[in-house]
């Protein structure tokens, strides 16, 4: 019975190791536009959620991805803290906090987000179920100073500045601000 523990201890360990790697290798591989590499990250029946509302199936998520890179030239897109739960044996559930530089020519941009990822393993590997990447701000890095102090942190090109996606909508910043 402690041979089992141990081997299921190592195995979860094992687990976050490569979960953390998925991470680290979605933000290399998007930024290198290798397409073909991130679409074998997510499962077939993937969803991906982002300002333009969910997509659903790989294929409607890569499309989405080549549109968006279409629109950039160089971006940099780095992880920070990764939380990660797991649900199964083959299935978990992690928070990603990150930030991407992206030249939206020509204008530098920086974006803090938080991913909330569905994973599942399939074939032997972790791949994305479903990413719901959440805006902090979003903004050409000349107007970062001035977009940290106030509440309309979208600023995206050719669109009016919005609210961002959190933390103000999360319950416990709601909460905190009551108090």
């Amino acid at each position: 019975m402690v041979d089992d523990d141990l081997q299921a201890r190592i195995r979860r360990l094992e687990d976050r190791a490569e979960l953390g790697e998925l991470i680290a290798v979605y933000g290399r591989l998007l930024d290198d536009r290798d397409v073909d590499g991130v679409a074998a990250l997510y499962t077939e029946d993937a969803v991906f959620d982002s300002t333009e509302g969910p997509m659903t199936g790989r294929a409607a998520v890569m499309e989405y991805y080549r549109g968006q890179l279409d629109r950039y030239g160089m971006t940099y897109h780095y992880p920070h803290s990764h939380t990660i739960e797991f649900t199964g044996p083959d299935d978990a559930t992690g928070v990603v906090s990150a930030h991407a530089e992206l030249a939206i020519l020509p204008t530098p941009f920086v974006v803090a987000l938080r991913y909330l990822d569905v994973y599942r393993r399939e074939q032997g590997r972790w791949r994305f179920v479903s990413r719901r990447a959440l805006q902090l701000y979003a903004a050409p890095l000349a107007e970062l100073p001035d977009v940290l102090a106030g509440t309309l942190r979208r600023r995206w090109p050719g669109t009016e500045p919005a609210p961002a996606d959190i933390p103000e909508s999360l319950p416990t910043w709601q909460a905190y601000s009551r108090s």
